[in-house]
């Protein structure tokens, strides 16, 4: 088992090699680690998890791969959304099928976008996987369905909605992947929440799984981080922590050092963390479409729009090459 590492969230003396300065800064590019999947989640609802997940697959389809989608939370908020109700509501729509009992073929569970893409919907019947899932049957949904998609080699990267709230079908998830990303906004509930992710999931899967966090993304951010509030601390706290820090993307870092700087006056106030964005949500609920999509309709780009989207960007590439550093 994995060493359990304390969530302290403390003023730690390890330091991120990025600084405030430097947000944003072009990064390498090597060539893509394909055959990954990727949970996208956090044992607690409302952090942004659904609407992150979605544009990272679409980013990801952007930059030329072949994607695979999949909305594994019981409410389906993004499977209604996108306009597959009727599948939602379709009992037959079942993985329980192909994943604990080992028949059906794949493509009855695949469904294509209007974006280069392809999506597995979340269904009323991921209920009935739930009851059937165990603690003990974590590797069944990488084992019978995961692992033969990228082995076949029909998608590059599988990305996954992970299910939100404590289940078997979010651990379940987060074993198929062994790679996730956690998005984490402020706030002591969703602080907690990543302690029992960490503590509860992460720390717990089996070594041969190999699980690796690919980045941890402060979200939703609003305020201004000069003030004592709760953005300043999870984005103080995460920055200053020696387990932590190392996971976060380039537009979440500043060093301890710099802090005190921005609370002198000294330097100009950095925005890190991905901002919260009306239109991200906008794109989603008016116009069921990915929030690139939507921006590329637009006629101009707010400097919020373009940040945003660079972030997603950036997520996908820490994707592409296995984690924010590819050590």
């Amino acid at each position: 088992m994995h060493e359990l590492i304390p969530i302290e969230f403390a003023h730690l003396d390890a330091a991120p090699t990025m600084t405030a300065n430097t947000l944003g800064t072009q990064e390498t590019e090597a060539e893509p680690i394909t055959g990954q999947a990727v949970s996208v989640n956090m044992l607690k609802g409302g952090v942004g998890k659904s609407i992150l997940a979605l544009n990272i697959a679409d980013r990801l389809a952007v930059r030329g791969h072949d994607v695979l989608f999949m909305d594994l939370d019981p409410n389906g908020h993004i499977t209604e959304s996108l306009g597959y109700e009727d599948v939602f509501s379709n009992p037959t729509h079942d993985l329980t099928n192909i994943v604990i009992h080992e028949y059906g073929e794949y493509d009855e569970y695949i469904y294509p976008s209007d974006w280069e893409w392809d999506f597995v919907p979340a269904s009323v019947k991921l209920s009935t996987l739930e009851s059937e899932l165990s603690d003990t049957s974590i590797t069944l949904l990488k084992k019978n369905f995961i692992q033969p998609l990228l082995d076949s080699g029909e998608y590059d990267f599988i990305i996954m909605d992970g299910g939100g709230e404590w289940s078997h079908i979010a651990k379940a998830a987060y074993g198929a992947a062994a790679r996730t990303i956690i998005p984490i906004p402020p706030g002591d509930m969703n602080r907690s929440g990543f302690k029992r992710t960490y503590e509860r999931v992460i720390s717990e899967m089996p070594e041969e799984l190999d699980f690796k966090i690919l980045a941890i993304v402060p979200n939703m951010i609003t305020e201004y981080i000069k003030h004592d509030k709760a953005d300043r601390r999870l984005l103080e706290s995460l920055n200053r922590s020696a387990t932590f820090s190392k996971y976060l993307p380039s537009f979440a870092r500043i060093p301890p050092e710099e802090w005190d700087a921005i609370d002198a006056g000294e330097m100009e106030v950095p925005k890190p963390g991905l901002r919260k964005n009306s239109n991200l949500e906008n794109a989603l609920e008016e116009e069921n479409m990915p929030f690139g999509r939507y921006l590329e309709m637009q006629e101009s780009m707010s400097e919020n729009d373009k940040l945003t989207l660079e972030h997603v960007d950036e997520l996908a590439r820490i994707i592409e090459r296995g984690g924010v550093t590819n050590e």
